[in-house]
């Protein structure tokens, strides 16, 4: 019996061996075919066209490596970034917009860049290739959370024959507050005269959390106001600054009625078409969208400094980071790709915006009227506040405008219930 036993034994590990020798062997075969290791990036943007160069550059220069890209729209990618980098179920890498970093580093969320980056060629001078403004809002305590690649600031946009049209000078934009309100007036225009308004003067952005906070803050810092109290603890927009920059921002609509009635539902894009389809005169919006605006409209277009309280008002500096979540799967192959897409030479073509990149920035593409005009814009711009959550700040904003404009609250009652909001953010 025993007899038996022990060659049963020595049978079950023979049969052990040779089925962990077939996996040696196989796992070896699956490495010389050159089996691929994935690399998941979620972005957002307009860089398609510039993806569809990059990926087959790349996983050429490194055939070890799939890039798996996933496109989330603007609009709800903070929040499943979110999600994702608090479970283990995100990217190895992701496009943020500058004004998310510095929540998600405070938060624990990403990795810390600043040791490991010095062990890449591309990366090691990072910090002395650019504007150090562009890189703040990824810094924590002096450590590197998030890598800026692209830089821009919006200004207002508008249609020169339009303006012709209603006796406005196209060389003599407007400036202020009150000029936007005139301008818009002149520019509102029932064309065929059945009591339905077919040309609005300005297209108000009422939707999407990101899209309001670029354009509405730059107006309450116009007024003299700020979201939140110097220590970033408590909301700061219960005032009267704040109340005269949302009264600003939705009277186009809720008293001139000089703005689309779907303007509490319009977001960016969707402004950016009616702006195309020849549906609204003026609308704010950066670098990258003018450039989807001059491929698909024969739009004779203006752009000039954003028109503040008093004069030129100073824009958000927008622009995206890369970064990495502290629970990505493939650092390996992140770092790889970091130093590839930090590059001078990848930065002079793939940013659509102004790369972050100084050298890069004087390429020869960037030497037009567009973006001439945004480069005087980036004169004119700064950071927003360090808060420690910047995306549920962003939402309460845009659900302060919409009340506004929807006329559920007054400008008054909105202000009062979104600081009390902002304050519980911060809190936490």
């Amino acid at each position: 019996m025993k007899r038996t036993l022990i060659i049963a034994l020595v049978l079950l590990l023979a049969v052990g061996m040779i089925f962990a020798n077939g996996q040696s062997e196989e796992k070896g075969s699956a490495a010389q075919s050159g089996k691929q290791r994935t690399l998941v990036i979620w972005y957002e943007g307009n860089e398609a066209e510039s993806f569809a160069r990059l990926i087959p550059e790349f996983e050429k220069a490194h055939p070890d490596i799939k890039i798996d890209l996933v496109n989330i729209p603007y609009a709800s990618l903070a929040n499943q970034q979110l999600v994702a980098c608090q479970s283990n179920a995100g990217p190895d890498l992701m496009w943020q917009s500058n004004s998310w970093v510095n929540s998600f580093a405070q938060m624990g969320l990403l990795e810390d860049l600043t040791d490991t980056m010095k062990q890449y060629p591309n990366l090691k001078d990072f910090e002395k290739n650019i504007n150090p403004v562009t890189l703040e809002l990824g810094l924590l305590d002096g450590r590197i959370y998030g890598l800026p690649w692209s830089t821009e600031a919006m200004s207002l946009v508008y249609n020169k024959d339009m303006f012709k049209e209603a006796g406005l000078d196209p060389e003599n934009p407007p400036k202020t507050w009150a000029d936007m309100v005139e301008y818009a007036k002149k520019l509102t225009v029932d064309k065929d005269g059945d009591g339905i308004i077919d040309q609005y003067g300005f297209a108000v952005c009422g939707n999407a959390p990101g899209n309001c906070w670029f354009r509405f803050v730059p107006d309450l810092w116009a007024a003299g106001g700020e979201v939140a109290t110097p220590d970033l603890k408590h909301g700061n927009i219960d005032t009267p600054e704040a109340l005269e920059a949302l009264k600003y921002y939705t009277e186009f609509l809720t008293k001139y009625h000089v703005a689309p009635e779907s303007s509490v539902s319009n977001n960016s894009g969707d402004n950016r078409t009616l702006f195309i389809n020849k549906k609204v005169a003026m609308y704010i919006d950066g670098q990258s969208g003018v450039m989807n605006v001059q491929k698909e409209s024969d739009i004779d277009l203006g752009i000039c400094l954003w028109p503040g309280k008093n004069g030129p008002t100073t824009a958000g500096l927008g622009g995206m980071y890369v970064d990495m979540p502290k629970n990505a799967k493939n650092k390996a192959d992140a770092w790889t790709f970091l130093d590839y897409f930090f590059s001078k030479e990848t930065q002079e073509w793939f940013p659509i915006a102004f790369p972050t990149n100084l050298e890069a920035q004087k390429g020869e593409r960037f030497n037009n009227y567009r973006d001439e005009h945004y480069r005087e814009q980036l004169a004119h711009t700064r950071n927003f506040q360090l808060l420690g959550d910047t995306p549920t700040c962003q939402t309460i904003i845009m659900e302060m405008i919409q009340s506004v404009l929807s006329g559920v609250a007054t400008p008054e009652q909105a202000l009062k219930d979104a600081n009390a909001r902002i304050t519980e953010a911060l809190d936490k």
